[in-house]
C-alpha cells in the first residue's frame, strides 16, 4: 500500500484540517494510507541561519525537524498544508521549511509527488498556493496540484478530481513524468550552485551521477525543453564563473 504523510500546520485543526480529513478519506478509498502530521505536537526550532547543514551536513539543534524529514523521505507521498496567515503560510509551517534548506542543495525527496493545499477566510490564498508549488519545485518534487478554499467556498466538500492528479502521480512511473520547464531551470540553478560554490554538495551531485544529466532522472522531456534548460546551464554557468 502507498504511504502519504500529510503535513498539518494549523494549530486550530478546523478548516484546514478539516481539508485534510477529506483528502485522506478519498486517498485511503483508493488503497492509499495516509499519516497525518499535526506541526504542533513537534518541537521545531527557529532556523538559526548558520549554514552548518549546508557547509557540513546536519543541524546543530536538536530538535524533531530531522525525524519528520526522514518521515517525508520515506513515504510515497506528501500533502502540505497551512491556512493562510498574513497572505502566506503559518508561522510554525514556515519555521519547519526553512529548516528543510539542504533539499534545495541536495535533493532528497525528488520525485515524489507532492498536493498543496491552503484555507482562508480573507486574502492571500493564490499567493500562499503558488509559495508552497515554489518550494515543492525547490525540493525537486512532483508538483501534483493544489487545492484551495476561501470564505466563498470554504464549507465546499473535496472532490475525488481535485485528487486525482495526486492519485496519479502516485501510481506512476517516474519515466512517464513530464517536467515542467521551470522543473528543469530550478534543477539546472541547483546543478551550478553545487559545484560552483560548496564541496558536499558536489560530493553528494556527483553520487547521484547528475553532474551531465538534465534532470534527476530519465522521464519524457522534448526536444524544445531540453534545448532550453541546456542554453539555461550553459548562460548561468558562465555567469557564476566570470
Amino acid at each position: 500500500m502507498l504511504t502519504v504523510i500529510a503535513i498539518n500546520s494549523s494549530h486550530r485543526k478546523k478548516h484546514t484540517h478539516g481539508l485534510i480529513i477529506q483528502i485522506k478519506k478519498i486517498l485511503e478509498n483508493n488503497n492509499i494510507h495516509v499519516e497525518i502530521i499535526n506541526l504542533f505536537d513537534y518541537n521545531i526550532q527557529t532556523c538559526l541561519g548558520c549554514e552548518h547543514c549546508l557547509i557540513k551536513g546536519g543541524c546543530l539543534l536538536k530538535d524533531d525537524t530531522l525525524e519528520l524529514m526522514n518521515k517525508m523521505k520515506f513515504a510515497d507521498g506528501i500533502i502540505l498544508t497551512s491556512p493562510v496567515y498574513l497572505e502566506n503560510v503559518s508561522g510554525k509551517l514556515k519555521t519547519f521549511l526553512d529548516k528543510t534548506c539542504s533539499w534545495f542543495h541536495r535533493p532528497e525527496i525528488y520525485g515524489k509527488p507532492v498536493l498543496v493545499v491552503a484555507t482562508t477566510k480573507g486574502s492571500g490564498l493564490k499567493f500562499t498556493l503558488q509559495y508552497l508549488k515554489r518550494v515543492v519545485m525547490m525540493w525537486g518534487a512532483f508538483y501534483a496540484g493544489m487545492i484551495g478554499r476561501s470564505i466563498r467556498n470554504i464549507d465546499c466538500e473535496i472532490k475525488q478530481s481535485e485528487c486525482d492528479n495526486f492519485i496519479k502521480l502516485l501510481n506512476m512511473e517516474k519515466n512517464n513524468y513530464k517536467p515542467t520547464i521551470n522543473n528543469l531551470i530550478y534543477f539546472q540553478v541547483q546543478k551550478v550552485l553545487a559545484y560552483k560554490l560548496a564541496g558536499l554538495d558536489r560530493d553528494y551531485w556527483k553520487e547521484k551521477g547528475w553532474n551531465k544529466e538534465i534532470y534527476y532522472f530519465t522521464c519524457k522531456i522534448g526536444f524544445f525543453k531540453k534545448l532550453v534548460a541546456t542554453s539555461f546551464y550553459q548562460f548561468l554557468n558562465k555567469v557564476i564563473n566570470s
